[in-house]
């Protein structure tokens, strides 16, 4: 009789420890949902933010130096022209250039000063392509950096218009057909380089 009761206490004390030996052996409960395997490790780190593009960095680098930058709104502020500002700048000395003082002579490269003045002229153009694109609905905002050539001839060449923002839209190419038609001053030797970066700025 002693054996039986002392045989019983032993069969439900194996039979009690069954539960704790199969949880133990469970997966561990995973915070982001399920569960994770047995070995694994830790879920990875938040992948850290990817660094400026090249168009950034190059469009950084461009609005550091004194050509201007030019600020192009829709009309939902103070009008068509009223978003339009200019940063300020340093105010530069007038170089005389060779054939300046023969006004029937056209200087090497038309000057910053004159560049300027055509792009500003012209402004009213830009801005329509932008109005164009947000009146149809689309309202964002972004940089661009239009760069192009000014022949001898005063006429424009090679015009590039970078705008990743803006990729999928018409702004790009309206822009670029209105900068290839402008018209600059006539210069002896012709072929200069111009990049200006351009921001707009929706509603």
């Amino acid at each position: 009789m002693i054996r039986s009761l002392a045989f019983v206490p032993a069969l439900w004390i194996a039979s009690a420890a069954l539960p704790f030996s199969a949880c133990s052996r469970s997966a561990a409960p995973n915070p982001g949902g399920g569960a994770t395997a047995p070995g694994s490790t830790a879920a990875a780190a938040p992948t850290p933010p990817a660094a400026a593009s090249e168009f950034d960095r190059k469009w950084t680098a461009l609005a550091a130096t004194d050509v201007e930058t030019f600020y192009v709104g829709d009309d939902r502020g103070e009008g068509l022209m009223g978003n339009v500002r200019r940063t300020k700048r340093p105010v530069k000395v007038a170089l005389v250039t060779k054939g300046a003082l023969d006004p029937n002579t056209p200087p090497e490269v038309p000057s910053p000063e004159e560049i300027e003045r055509v792009i500003r002229q012209n402004l009213a153009g830009v801005s329509a392509c932008y109005l164009r694109l947000s009146r149809a609905g689309d309202q964002r905002s972004g940089k661009a950096i239009v760069s192009f050539q000014v022949g001898a001839a005063g006429d424009v060449q090679n015009t590039k218009v970078e705008a990743p923002a803006f990729d999928g839209t018409t702004l790009p190419s309206c822009v670029s057909g209105l900068v290839s038609h402008w018209a600059f001053p006539r210069s002896a030797k012709g072929g200069l380089a111009i990049s200006y970066p351009f921001v707009f700025v929706g509603g």
